[in-house]
């Protein structure tokens, strides 16, 4: 990149993004329709990263990118889409005092519905551990996941949750960080 103590290159802002925001769209008296809307655009400098981006603590790391954003209202609630890929931002850290580093992990959403209240909302699902057993005379393979869900999504251990139309028990809550839940689900199949 080609900026010092916080100077950025004149025409390296050349990709477009869009700011997204977490918001519900269903009408009042229905369930909550959870969606990301775009709230604006804006010029960036994006950099793909050569090491995954953890942004789940329980599972697994995705790849990852650096933008280069001039200042504006932006927080770790929000998301970025870039060549229509969902960014999930995972750090904000100012650059000099007109810009702004943000570094995002490339995920796909997938569509989900809470069971008790008609909710629906995006989420990420990542892979925890696959776990594998051999029984006499058939196998059983032990599926855990992590559903990464905006903070506003509050999901009940030992209840259902769809991903993707497939139910999943969800077994563990992980609430504590201030910005997303994630929650472990686990499926037994037999081979």
């Amino acid at each position: 990149m080609s900026q010092t103590s916080g100077q950025v290159a004149v025409g390296s802002l050349n990709e477009r993004v869009e700011v997204l925001d977490f918001q519900n769209v269903s009408e009042s008296g229905t369930p909550a329709v959870w969606e990301w809307d775009a709230v604006r655009r804006t010029w960036a400098k994006a950099e793909l990263m050569t090491r995954p981006n953890v942004y789940s603590v329980h599972g697994l790391g995705a790849a990852g990118i650096t933008f280069i954003l001039r200042r504006q209202g932006i927080s770790l609630d929000s998301a970025l889409r870039w060549r229509g890929q969902h960014c999930l931002i995972t750090a904000i850290r100012p650059l000099g005092r007109l810009y702004l580093t943000v570094e995002a992990a490339l995920v796909v959403l997938s569509q989900c519905r809470n069971p008790q209240t008609g909710e629906t909302f995006p989420a990420v699902m990542t892979e925890k551990y696959v776990g594998h057993q051999q029984m006499e005379p058939m196998a059983v393979n032990l599926h855990r996941r992590v559903l990464v869900v905006h903070k506003t999504v509050k999901l009940n251990p030992g209840s259902l949750v769809e991903v993707g139309g497939v139910p999943w028990p969800i077994t563990t809550p992980y609430e504590l960080d201030p910005h997303k839940n994630e929650y472990a689900l686990e499926r037994t199949i037999d081979l």
